[in-house]
């Protein structure tokens, strides 16, 4: 009973799932399926043996060609590929897979298009030269209609795990990986995502983009958490006590803004729900203050608080914390000298409090007061055109609101709206 329940769970997508690699396109996985093959194909009259599950071959029917002139015995776990479906249950779904033993060379590679959110996208679990090939063998002689275990020891090109072998790979799939996105990112901005085309395509290129810049943040925020924690390590080496507790709050902030990032990262990655609870609105207002603070200090930049409110707010505290850090950070940029932002709140009778963040700067120009809250509009040489974008659609769907009040040469005044509890 035990052995028949073993052979039915898809061992094969679990390998993916544990190599947790990051995802990589459709196009890089091809590339990487005849990257494997090629020493075999090199090498025509050596023995070995390949087994492919492939359920598109475009783009590889030339590789597949030149593997029938090989001396490899080929079999086939799918009705794709040339030969005999091999496979015994049904229980491999939309896995795919490349395995390949010979006497000096093995190589391994599993992908699964299901896995992903992004279309055609897929975490890749892959060997070369690895003891661990073996093991992929065995799970799949177990779903085969013929014992393939024989040629794990017919062939043994490497009795050892080759770690830094694999690692060396990988980072080399990431890299080309990442050119092949930004091509074809580049080419969608170039106008391929145009006003005739759907919305389905252009939610999968949203997608691509997140994952491509999710990514890449991911990376600077390991290296932001390694160093805080060095900083806390070293922390009780520092003699004096006022600057020790300077290195703490900022320390704190740094952890702060790092898990607010993480969020908007698992957003973009998962495409989540709005999470809303109970909220201390005291406590969120500090904390946007706090991550700003030195950012206004740099700039020569004042905050007056005038809140009254000590109760919670129904919201999603990390986007809340969001938008009201996003129109600080616009205030200090505004802002040319002697800065000074207000923050006051009123409640209303509808069970609404508003939250008014003014400025002293320079004002919006009167041509631009209707588009700041458009998609891709924005004043700054560098801006993305996201931030006013993206927090008007925050507060709606935590059932508030972000409206601009008031804009002339004397300064800005934005309003935002969120449900008292």
């Amino acid at each position: 009973m035990g052995g028949a329940n073993f052979r039915q769970k898809n061992l094969l997508r679990d390998l993916i799932y544990l190599g947790q690699t990051r995802p990589l396109n459709k196009q890089t996985i091809k590339g990487l399926f005849r990257f494997a093959l090629e020493p075999l194909l090199e090498a025509q009259t050596q023995k070995a043996v390949v087994l492919i599950r492939l359920f598109d071959t475009k783009e590889l029917d030339g590789v597949l060609k030149r593997l029938e002139f090989t001396s490899a015995e080929v079999y086939s776990f799918d009705d794709t590929t040339k030969g005999e479906n091999l496979t015994k249950d049904d229980i491999w779904g939309q896995t795919e897979f490349l395995v390949l033993l010979s006497p000096r060379y093995s190589a391994c590679v599993l992908w699964d298009y299901s896995t992903e959110n992004v279309k055609d996208t897929s975490c890749v679990y892959q060997l070369l030269n690895s003891k661990d090939v073996n093991n992929v063998v065995r799970i799949i002689s177990e779903n085969s209609k013929i014992d393939l275990m024989r040629y794990t020891q017919e062939y043994t090109p490497e009795r050892r795990g080759n770690e830094l072998l694999n690692k060396a790979v990988h980072k080399f799939i990431d890299f080309a990986d990442s050119y092949v996105e930004e091509a074809a990112l580049n080419r969608a901005e170039a106008g391929l995502l145009g006003e005739t085309d759907d919305m389905a395509k252009k939610y999968e290129y949203i997608s691509a983009k997140s994952k491509v810049i999710s990514h890449d943040i991911k990376n600077h925020l390991s290296v932001i958490d390694l160093y805080s924690k060095i900083i806390e390590k070293r922390l009780e080496h520092v003699p004096s006590k006022e600057l020790q507790d300077s290195l703490i709050n900022a320390v704190e902030s740094i952890k702060k803004s790092k898990d607010a990032i993480a969020v908007l990262l698992s957003e973009l990655r998962t495409i989540r729900g709005i999470k809303l609870e109970p909220v201390s609105f005291s406590k969120i207002l500090q904390n946007a203050v706090n991550l700003v603070q030195a950012r206004a200090m740099e700039a020569d930049t004042k905050f007056e608080i005038s809140n009254q409110y000590t109760g919670n707010v129904l919201c999603d505290e990390n986007k809340l914390l969001n938008v009201l850090i996003n129109l600080l950070y616009n205030s200090i940029d505004a802002i040319k000298e002697n800065g000074v932002i207000k923050i006051s709140t009123q409640e209303t009778d509808d069970n609404m409090l508003k939250i008014y963040v003014s400025d002293n700067g320079c004002g919006i120009d009167s041509d631009n007061t209707l588009k700041i809250f458009e998609d891709g509009y924005t004043s700054k040489p560098t801006g993305s055109g996201l931030g006013l974008f993206i927090s008007k659609d925050a507060m709606k769907e935590q059932y508030g609101d972000l409206n601009l009040v008031s804009s002339d040469k004397d300064g800005t005044t934005f309003e935002i709206s969120v449900p008292k509890i």
